[in-house]
């Protein structure tokens, strides 16, 4: 029975920190710390957040439940390299929504955002080719770098917000563990990935 709960716990955090629902929760924490988002119209941040939410949820969760009803569509060679398909249109939807987010008279964070992780997905893409790498750490772990930058370059106050999310990536590394779902290592270079990703880029530009 213990044995039945904890699995059962490590399923609901891996659910609930989907990879796809974690840049809509990065949006959701950063505008509320960008100085001027304050004055932004209801209607603007409804644009903002609903851009992000379709690019990075909607658009893909929809082609993933499309490709799980024929799964032939995305049979490969190796059980990880079936990612391959998912990942390319999900940089490919994340892209979009990092251009549409560029037309808007809006602060250039928000695209550099989309487009970092665009990036991270790709690299993603390239290394699943080989091997398997956790997409849930590597969202996780992209969020985080893009709070430490910014906190760093822009002094905006996320500690609290930063020692949550690092609680938030054990225990999520850890189901993934648990459920046999990853190794140590694929956790490892998926959180690392996404940190040094997010980092460098907002830390550089």
């Amino acid at each position: 029975m213990t044995e039945k709960i904890v699995k059962a716990i490590a399923r609901s955090i891996s659910g609930i920190f989907n990879p796809l629902i974690i840049p809509t929760l990065g949006f959701i924490i950063i505008m509320n710390h960008i100085p001027g988002v304050e004055f932004y119209t209801f209607k603007i941040k409804a644009i903002i957040l609903g851009v992000v939410f379709v690019s990075t949820f909607a658009l893909p969760g929809l082609f993933m439940l499309l490709t799980s009803m024929n799964p032939e569509i995305l049979k490969l060679n190796n059980l990880h390299q079936e990612r391959i398909f998912p990942y390319i249109f999900i940089a490919f939807s994340t892209f979009l929504g990092a251009q549409f987010l560029g037309k808007l008279p809006l602060p250039g964070i928000f695209k550099l955002l989309l487009i970092g992780s665009s990036i991270v997905i790709i690299i993603m893409t390239l290394i699943t080719t080989k091997w398997k790498i956790s997409g849930h750490t590597a969202a996780l772990g992209a969020l985080l770098g893009t709070l430490i930058a910014l906190s760093l370059k822009y002094s905006m106050d996320f500690l609290s917000i930063i020692i949550a999310m690092l609680l938030i990536s054990g225990a999520v590394s850890s189901a993934r563990i648990y459920l046999e779902k990853h190794n140590p290592a694929q956790v490892y270079a998926g959180f690392g990935l996404g940190f040094f990703c997010l980092f460098s880029l907002i830390a550089v530009i």
